[in-house]
């Protein structure tokens, strides 16, 4: 970690060294001069944006080429304080908090290789939790682990969940920890975030792995796991004593829920369930001994998950949602309804997200999203009037430029399934018929996750490259209800295969898409989406792109399927005990010998999400079976492409492959070959 000092907010980005425009290969494409690469390679100019309790700083982790570096200025100020910076590669900065006017605590994490004696060796993520000045003096590990009276942690993997931030304090926090070596089931500390003594707040119990407060700072919820997988949720009355089994069933249970917070009344517990298919919110009174949720907010388009927002008081108002139109229906107190249907007033047909407030409520900072453009970050200042101050584009070097207009679509699957998506168009063409545009598939991760109308960068690349590019939220998308998530449930490389073989029909059909030159591009469960494409329908993709891939879905199961984890990926993957054969029939790595066309594989050693094993399996299988392959290896990169010169190097590498495989040129080069690319 590294000192920093001073500097403007331009010269956060005026430094890019920017790569040349590069030729658009698809055949159809517009005259345009593509946007440099670099435009779309960055990470947001400022993430994370903060502002202190007292409203006079804001406090954000500002992104330049390789570096992250948190930064403090004045709320009415331009010139942003350096603290701390990183380049990704050795550790990450995960988040940051105000604790008081004067002191921030963030999170840092690192790719390890464990090996602590009782456990065995195995590959995790690690955090750290330290403490900082705003001027950026003051720089401490909260986390001691070895000294006079202080235990040994250095088995602690996870170090920075803290549950309680004492606003009133304004000295100390509440964080969990292992309470001994020979016992990981977390114990509550009380932590000083000045000098990083420590004190125990809350003992440990056997099989609770988390633990909750109430705005009393009262430890009140412990939520853990049977040996089954059940999910459990303990609770005591207000005064700390008395604990009991609340709660007891699976994911999978038509009645689950899941514990989310408290307001001011200690007896009041939020809890996240489901109200016709639905995400939503419900109380549960725990004075009554069978207490029954009762619902509080649901939505009838939008799944509820998020955190509770609290207002100055500690009373909970709403949830943290971002979603097009009226954002007010995401809060229940009046207050706060009003604010947010003046700011989207303000900011109309935009996600309007409330981020960040000061102790009083006159100064907020705000993300706004427009569908399709990079999203800005604002100043709200409330008085009697409502001030907006924009404080930074996320892309700045976007703003302004023409960019691939992003539109909702509907397809119905053969089986009759609805099903949403988005598709983003090249920078001045539109929707008409005999379009013929070479199409790009790019199915999501998760995939319990959705693509939205915010932006995404990889589909406004591919766009300004000239590409049509599909992004459907297939069966086992979340979003849509549990209806639609069960469907996806064990159908890897089925159903969920023909969700993205129906949408391609779908747009050929319209007369949209060109069927001749269609590719398909994805990362993590996107990218093993994108090889069994090119397995399952092998004349259908020109070519398959796949940034960290699952490729084995037999190892997958069976190394996430142990202990506590078992039921959960038999019941949404396959159970790797009785279902072995089936999984390696969708596992592309077994199935290398049916691809036809050209592959990419690019994975990071330090991955942590999806072992590099997964795309080295994969390389080797397409070798033994003499198919065209390029296989690029990132020296410790991660999952989350963190590195700069590690996304620049995936875009540059996609771009070109698209062009040779995909362009109006049938002439390019077929390569078979790995490459060994560390930073630089």
């Amino acid at each position: 970690m590294r000192r920093r000092s001073c500097l403007q907010l331009g010269s956060v980005f005026v430094s890019l060294a920017l790569s040349p425009a590069r030729k658009v290969c698809a055949a159809n494409a517009t005259s345009r001069q593509p946007l440099p690469l670099n435009y779309f390679a960055r990470r947001p100019l400022l993430e994370q944006v903060i502002v202190s309790p007292d409203g006079k700083l804001i406090a954000a982790i500002a992104n330049n080429n390789n570096e992250s570096v948190i930064v403090t200025r004045p709320v009415g100020g331009d010139t942003f304080t350096e603290l701390v910076g990183s380049n990704n590669l050795e550790y990450s900065i995960n988040w940051i908090h105000w604790v008081n006017n004067e002191r921030l605590v963030f999170s840092a994490s690192y790719p390890s290789n464990r090996d602590p004696g009782l456990i065995g060796r195995f590959n995790t993520t690690e955090s750290r939790l330290h403490a900082i000045n705003a001027d950026g003096s003051g720089l401490l590990n909260l986390i001691k682990t070895r000294g006079a009276g202080a235990k040994d942690l250095y088995w602690a993997i996870k170090q920075d969940n803290v549950i309680d931030w004492l606003p009133e304090d304004g000295q100390h926090i509440l964080l969990t920890l292992p309470s001994s070596v020979r016992h990981i089931e977390p114990s509550v500390f009380k932590v000083n975030v000045y000098t990083a003594e420590r004190s125990t707040y809350g003992d440990a119990k056997e099989w609770v792995f988390d633990w909750m407060t109430d705005q009393a700072h009262k430890v009140r919820i412990g939520i853990g796991s049977t040996e089954s997988g059940e999910r459990t949720v303990w609770v005591c009355d207000p005064s700390g004593k008395n604990w009991r089994l609340l709660n007891k069933a699976s994911f999978f249970d038509a009645g689950y829920w899941y514990p989310m917070g408290f307001g001011l009344d200690p007896n009041i517990l939020y809890v996240n369930g489901l109200s016709d298919g639905l995400a939503s919110v419900f109380t549960l009174d725990l004075r009554q001994a069978e207490a029954e949720p009762t619902l509080k907010l649901s939505h009838p388009r939008y799944e509820l998950r998020g955190r509770l927002i609290h207002d100055r008081k500690g009373e909970a108002i709403g949830i943290r949602v971002s979603a097009l139109g009226d954002s007010s229906a995401f809060y229940w107190d009046d207050r706060y309804k009003q604010l947010q249907k003046r700011i989207d007033a303000s900011l109309p047909g935009r996600f309007n997200e409330v981020y960040s407030n000061s102790h009083d409520e006159k100064t907020h900072v705000l993300i706004s999203d427009e569908p399709g453009r990079p999203a800005q970050t604002y100043l709200v200042l409330l008085d009697e009037d409502l001030k907006l101050r924009k404080l930074a584009e996320s892309y700045p070097e976007l703003n302004g430029q023409a960019l691939g207009q992003r539109r909702s679509i509907q397809v119905k699957a053969r089986d009759g399934l609805e099903l949403h998506g988005y598709l983003t168009w090249p920078p001045g063409l539109e929707a008409s018929p005999l379009s013929r545009i070479p199409l790009i598939v790019l199915p999501h991760g998760g995939p319990q996750a959705a693509d939205g109308p915010e932006f995404d960068s990889w589909a406004a690349f591919l766009a300004d490259r000239g590409y049509l590019v599909m992004q459907l939220n297939f069966r086992g998308s979340s979003g849509y209800g549990r209806k639609h998530l069960e469907a996806g449930w064990r159908r890897w490389g089925l159903e969920m295969q023909e969700d993205l073989e129906d949408g391609v029909a779908d747009l050929v059909k319209r007369g949209w898409a060109d069927p001749r030159r269609v590719g398909i591009v994805g990362a993590s469960y996107g990218g093993y989406a994108a090889l069994m494409g090119l397995v399952k329908t092998p004349d259908l993709y020109r070519c398959g792109f796949a940034f960290a891939p699952v490729t084995d879905l037999y190892d997958w199961a069976e190394e996430h399927g142990r202990r506590t984890q078992r039921e959960t990926m038999a019941r949404l993957v396959g159970d790797y005990r009785t279902e072995r054969q089936r999984l390696l029939d969708v596992s592309p790595c077994m199935q290398a010998s049916k691809i036809k066309s050209p592959v990419m594989l690019i994975h990071g050693t330090h991955d942590r999400q999806v072992e590099y094993q997964h795309s080295k399996k994969m390389a080797e299988a397409l070798a033994s079976a003499n198919k065209t392959y390029e296989f690029i290896t990132q020296q410790r990169g991660d999952h989350h492409l963190s590195h700069f010169a590690y996304r620049q190097q995936l875009l540059m590498a996609l771009e070109d492959f698209l062009a040779r495989h995909m362009g109006a040129s049938e002439s390019g080069a077929e390569s078979r070959h790995d490459h060994s690319v560390a930073s630089r």
